[in-house]
């Protein structure tokens, strides 16, 4: 705008651009330097927020750039036109005085249309600032009503995700405890075959004790017998000796006998036949010998019939013992047969035992296992919705805190806007009020010059721009 002052004077020389001084027009007034930065400070009006007055003190520097750039192609255009000639010269400044003072002229009609302009603007910036106001109000309750939307949304939202978490975990917790009575019922139903199966080993353990004891006992029975049988063969053994010994002995005192009666019946031939002694000397010695020979003939046969009995005897007994030998034998090698099949049993029982522990140790082991990986595969899965459903939460918190974000960006750049359009009137109009308020000291100066009462000029100084802007 042209109304507006500079912070300091212009280097230019104001000659070069006339040669005279310009007449000012009647209602003109001069003021001093000192007086006019005194109504520039008075005339400064501070307002808004740092933004404001950075936008203000820009505009001041915008109007002194070009106020500047101005009086610089002046500067320019005087030097350009010096080494003209004296006529062209003074032509040339008469015509710059004309366009001056029309440019006054109009200046003048301009600062009333300005003032009503600013006056209309002030009205409209305060219209601006009531709309703004209302504006403000209506996107305050739309936006507290949007989040008071949201948040019941969201409220509504949480409560829904909460009860279908209850429900699906409420269902989890019934299929773990259906899980955990099938299990238990598992474990109670291995547990009942488990001791079956113990009472079952048990049961053959005993049995097989008991059979054990009985093979004992028919054994201990069989070796007592054995026993007996060996005790009643020595027994008859040592009786057939004793008997075979008695025999011999009767056989011996036969021959005593014998030969008692045969010398009895010797003496008894000798006292009948000693008269024929002599006669029958060669018959007595061939009966003598003959005698002789069968008496060596019965004692060799009574001595080969008693070695005979012994040995009889003796291999009768050797037999028996040898045949208890064999018995005793199949009876150790049947009782051993029966041990080791007992204990070969016993092995395989244990073995299968173990075999049986260890296939349910491993079927344990991977139904447990298994349950696990079934377990891990729900949480997994679980995990896997809730980071879905959390991820999904996130991005709609986004969008939303986008949405929030963009609606509150809109309306800052509205504001911004509007605030500073405000600031550019204000601006505007407090630079025409220091233009009036110039006008008017240079007025009442120049008057005061001129010998016009200073009386009558008191309501010219006491007049109040701002409320003739306003009016």
């Amino acid at each position: 705008m042209g109304g507006g002052y500079r912070g300091r004077e212009s280097g230019a020389d104001e000659s070069l651009f006339e040669s005279t001084r310009r007449r000012l027009p009647g209602n003109a007034a001069v003021i001093s330097q000192a007086e006019l930065s005194r109504m520039r400070e008075a005339s400064k009006v501070w307002f808004g927020t740092e933004e404001e007055q950075g936008l203000e003190k820009s505009e001041k520097e915008r109007l002194a750039r070009e106020r500047k750039s101005r009086m610089l192609a002046l500067e320019a255009k005087a030097k350009s036109k010096a080494r003209k000639s004296e006529l062209e010269v003074d032509r040339e400044r008469r015509k710059a005085t004309i366009c001056e003072l029309a440019k006054e002229a109009r200046d003048e009609n301009l600062d009333m249309v300005k003032m009503l302009n600013t006056l209309g603007a002030r009205a409209a910036a305060f219209t601006i600032r009531d709309q703004q106001l209302v504006e403000k109000k209506a996107l305050e309750a739309k936006r507290k009503e949007y989040e008071d939307r949201m948040e019941v949304l969201m409220e509504i939202d949480r409560l829904s995700d909460l009860e279908k978490r209850e429900k699906i975990e409420k269902e989890r917790r019934s299929k773990r405890i259906e899980d955990r009575k099938v299990i238990i019922e598992q474990i109670e139903a291995r547990q009942k075959q488990k001791l079956l199966e113990e009472e079952q080993r048990e049961q053959d353990n005993v049995t097989m004790l008991a059979l054990v004891a009985k093979y004992e006992a028919e054994d201990a029975a069989a070796k007592e017998k054995r026993d007996e049988e060996v005790r009643q063969a020595r027994k008859e053994v040592l009786e057939a000796n004793e008997a075979a010994i008695k025999r011999k002995e009767l056989a011996k005192q036969r021959e005593r006998d014998e030969e008692a009666s045969i010398l009895l019946y010797q003496a008894r031939k000798d006292e009948e036949l000693r008269a024929r002694e002599q006669a029958e000397k060669q018959l007595e010695a061939a009966t003598k010998e003959r005698q002789a020979k069968l008496l060596a003939a019965q004692e060799k046969t009574q001595s080969t019939q008693d070695e005979i009995d012994e040995i009889r005897a003796r291999r009768w007994a050797e037999e028996r013992e040898r045949k208890e030998r064999e018995n005793e034998a199949r009876a150790a090698q049947a009782k051993a047969a029966r041990v080791k099949g007992l204990r070969d049993a016993h092995k395989h029982q244990t073995a299968q035992k173990k075999t049986l522990l260890a296939r349910e140790a491993v079927l344990q082991k991977e139904e447990y296992e298994a349950t696990l990986r079934h377990a891990r595969a729900i949480v997994d899965d679980e995990k896997a919705k809730e980071s879905d459903k959390a991820r999904k939460a996130i991005e709609h918190r986004a969008v939303l805190q986008h949405q929030i974000e963009e609606a509150r960006d809109a309306k800052h750049k509205q504001l911004r806007e509007k605030r500073e359009e405000g600031i550019k009137l204000k601006l505007e109009f407090s630079a025409e009020r220091a233009k009036l308020e110039a006008i008017r000291d240079k007025m009442v100066n120049d008057m005061e010059k001129k010998g016009y009462n200073s009386t009558y000029l008191a309501e010219i100084r006491s007049a109040d721009i701002e409320k003739l802007q306003n009016r």
